[in-house]
């Protein structure tokens, strides 16, 4: 079972790979679990990968692979390749992608989580209208992309808190949820609309949230990250899972 603290993967939205050291340095053992992404990824030439990883932390490579089914599962076989704990695709590059990633990247590691981006916690309905032009509601969209990720022999999907119930309730309770979106009451929404706090995301089945600016921006990340991991166990114990 995933403690309170394993849960908490604080994204390292850097453009500078001294930014990050620091950050990290800073909050040392409180923390377990980072995500990096495409910005400092491509600014540090993948070298975070490497300091992240002698510095025995979880990685969550957040780099969306997305295109033709053999280009998206090269890809893969290189992230497959690094000392991360679990990387993404896009679910909406269709089943025969996801299942060639799955096939071609567990073969170099099958402990790798692999998931599948549904929505884009920045959309909100009428982006999914004018995008897509779909029929779908926008939590039928991700029900329906998390279904195909099932399908496809992924490990989870990235979704709101708003859809990760429904979500373990179509896909199982094992298939995990890895969830951004989330603000603490005491930090701004920014750019993100389907927003939920810590306690809320976990009790409505988020299995790992994906916390950034309300930590990385704060003057002082450490009590931030802190107070965060607290608000995760009020979840977990409201919700009956420590």
């Amino acid at each position: 079972m995933f403690t309170a603290k394993d849960r908490m993967i604080i994204a390292l939205d850097f453009p500078t790979i001294d930014k990050a050291i620091e950050l990290v340095e800073k909050i040392g053992a409180g923390v377990t679990f980072y995500k990096v992404g495409l910005e400092l990824f491509l600014n540090s030439k993948g070298e975070i990968i490497e300091y992240l990883a002698n510095k025995n932390k979880k990685i969550f490579l957040d780099l969306k692979f997305h295109d033709i089914p053999n280009t998206t599962a090269m890809a893969s076989v290189f992230a497959a390749k690094q000392n991360v704990f679990m990387f993404n695709v896009h679910a909406s590059g269709g089943t025969k992608m996801m299942k060639k990633v799955v096939e071609e990247s567990k073969k170099i590691n099958p402990d790798n989580l692999i998931i599948g981006v549904t929505v884009l916690t920045s959309l909100g309905e009428e982006d999914i209208k004018e995008t897509f032009e779909s029929k779908f509601t926008l939590k039928e969209l991700a029900l329906n992309l998390a279904n195909l990720a099932k399908n496809s022999g992924l490990d989870g999907v990235v979704c709101s808190p708003w859809e990760a119930r429904s979500i373990k309730e179509k896909c199982g309770k094992e298939f995990k949820t890895v969830c951004p979106g989330v603000r603490p009451k005491w930090a701004a929404t920014n750019d993100q609309q389907r927003i939920m706090t810590p306690k809320d995301a976990i009790k409505n089945g988020c299995d790992f949230l994906v916390v950034g600016r309300p930590i990385t921006k704060n003057e002082d990340p450490v009590k931030a990250a802190q107070m965060v991991e607290e608000e995760i166990l009020e979840g977990m114990k409201e919700a009956g899972i420590c």
